[in-house]
């Protein structure tokens, strides 16, 4: 029972970091719910290669990579969503000479 606690603990911990971290992402709330979703997964997925790399419990590194996970998958949509697609397409076929 006690190992059963431990791994929800461990792998709800992306999860709550996520969570908290909605108080502060702004956007509609299915933008939200898109960076909540990534957020955790990207937590979910590194957590236990970062825990070995820095030494920390797995469910600490797990909440702060949930935390902040979101946080940078939001910043990345801001950046995507600033980016010229049309004229950086239009490079591209033009290197390429079509």
């Amino acid at each position: 029972m006690d190992d059963q606690v431990n791994t929800l603990i461990t792998k709800g911990a992306p999860l709550a970091g996520a969570a908290i971290s909605l108080n502060w992402v702004k956007g509609a709330w299915g933008e939200k719910l898109a960076m909540f979703v990534s957020g955790s997964l990207l937590s979910y997925y590194t957590s236990s290669f970062m825990a070995l790399k820095t030494g920390l419990p797995e469910g600490i590194t797990g909440f702060g990579l949930g935390l902040f996970g979101m946080a940078i998958c939001a910043k990345l949509y801001e950046v995507i969503q600033s980016l010229p697609i049309r004229e950086i397409w239009n490079r591209i076929l033009a290197w390429c000479g079509l």
